[in-house]
């Protein structure tokens, strides 16, 4: 259950394209690492998911890249959610969504169908594109078929996709505009698809008569995809729209006069800014700050819990990608990495072009330890949300350091890649890596600290005398 925001190039702060989303959970406590898998030229054998038994081929040659990935003692599969490969071409799998009942009873999910445990698994490692990502994961739906409705989401310095599966065996997938922006929430977004322009949309074979066969399309006018194979159900207005209105608002479109339960939310818009990676990260951030609907503020029990947050206690990690053509190429593509609860810790820069992230990230454990940042940051969201009003302010400083320290980090690696281009950029990154890694573990650290001491004055077992001495 997660949201995804989209930036095209030419509507960026830096002319970077810019993908992220928050991987939210049934399930408060999921057990994350963060780390890169090794190149393999000489693979064999066959790729088996442990939760369905999807089973492929695996091709011979694999890049390496990034990934999120459960921990195997959790016993869940890998859901590797989200990284980069060495081909600086960036994934994000999935943002899951609902095909509509009709759809559904033609094209039902297969069994053991390709599912998001596998798919970053086995498609980032061997996609040279954006576009080629769509494509490779359009031919395993193809010939397996999918167990479930998700969204998928593909970059590199020039573009970036994003790709629907709302059944059993069709999909469609957009170019996003390079001056356009987007926020997806668990729901069927694209609007109108453009069959005749392959440059910028890509879909499975036999939509269209799939579609007009079965009289799905309830317009004489147009081909519009959310309307055709997606939802418009009370569970949508108070769980989905409110989280597309909430980002829409952040970045700037004027929301004033729409409710945010409505179901016309545009799927592409324009912000009223360049977007940097820090405005994405608020809105990966957001619990409707400052409003009514805020859970952690002022309004009454009812606007607390009428709309879902983007952001949950239920995320299991978040993470932007940003791919820039505008800098040295071995620097060019960087994930911000945060362990959740993203309104309370910082997005945190790992360069792709790496063998490793940093220890404090692929060493987790699954009991407390306080040497692992998946625990230093669930503990800090603990501490903070118990005495949110008390402790924001604290929060808003700590966080605006952590977001200084970042910025100043990416800009000197870059520099310093880009003024020795003779030097191994890969090993060098990999340390910067591990600086960035210890510095924010540190920094949390001392934070968590901080936290425990601040709220030891708001503890209710005291009491106020006036005597002296009491």
């Amino acid at each position: 259950m997660c949201t995804t925001v989209l930036v095209g190039k030419n509507a960026s702060i830096n002319g970077a394209t810019i993908m992220g989303r928050n991987d939210d959970s049934g399930l408060p406590l999921p057990h994350i690492k963060f780390l890169v898998t090794p190149a393999n030229n000489n693979q064999s054998g066959n790729y088996v998911s442990a939760i369905n038994g999807f089973t492929m081929p695996l091709p011979k040659k694999a890049l390496r890249y990034q990934s999120c990935p459960a921990m195997k003692e959790d016993g869940k599969g890998i859901y590797g959610e989200a990284g980069i490969n060495e081909a600086n071409i960036g994934m994000s799998a999935t943002e899951s969504l609902y095909g509509n009942e009709r759809v559904l009873a033609l094209d039902p999910f297969v069994k053991n169908g390709l599912a998001e445990d596998s798919l970053l698994t086995v498609v980032l490692p061997y996609i040279h594109s954006a576009k080629e990502g769509v494509e490779f994961t359009g031919h395993l739906i193809e010939k397996y078929g999918s167990c479930e409705g998700n969204g998928i989401v593909f970059s590199d310095k020039n573009d970036v996709w994003y790709m629907e599966i709302p059944c059993g065996h069709h999909w469609v997938a957009s170019r996003i505009p390079d001056d356009m922006c987007a926020v997806i929430a668990n729901q069927a977004s694209q609007q109108e698809i453009n069959f005749e322009d392959a440059e910028n949309f890509l879909h499975s074979p036999g939509i269209q008569e799939f579609v007009e066969t079965n009289h799905l399309n309830p317009h004489q006018e147009g081909w519009n995809f959310r309307q055709i194979f997606g939802t418009a159900t009370s569970y949508d207005m108070h769980y989905n729209n409110p989280r597309v209105w909430s980002g829409q608002t952040i970045l700037g479109l004027d929301q004033s006069a729409e409710d945010p339960r409505s179901m016309d939310f545009p799927f592409l818009f324009k912000a009223n800014r360049q977007v940097s990676e820090a405005d994405v990260a608020q809105v990966l951030s957001s619990h409707y700050n400052e409003t009514k609907y805020d859970p952690l503020g002022e309004g009454t029990a009812l606007e607390k819990t009428l709309y879902r947050p983007i952001s949950i206690y239920r995320t299991v990690s978040s993470h932007i990608i940003e791919i820039n053509s505008h800098v040295a190429e071995a620097a060019s593509a960087v994930l911000w990495f945060n362990h959740g609860v993203t309104a309370f810790n910082p997005f945190v820069p790992f360069f792709a072009n790496a063998t490793d992230t940093s220890p404090r990230y692929t060493d987790t454990h699954l009991t407390y330890d306080e040497n692992d940042m998946f625990w230093i940051t669930r503990s800090i969201s603990a501490l903070v949300e118990r005495s949110y009003p008390q402790l924001k302010t604290m929060l808003a400083t700590h966080l605006n350091d952590c977001q200084q320290e970042m910025n100043h980090h990416v800009a000197k690696t870059i520099d310093y890649v880009s003024a020795h281009p003779a030097e191994d950029s890969t090993e060098y990154l990999t340390i910067q890596n591990n600086v960035i890694g210890e510095w924010v573990y540190e920094k949390n650290r001392s934070f968590m600290n901080d936290l425990v001491a601040a709220g030891l004055d708001f503890s209710k077992l005291t009491f106020k005398t006036y005597i002296k001495n009491g």
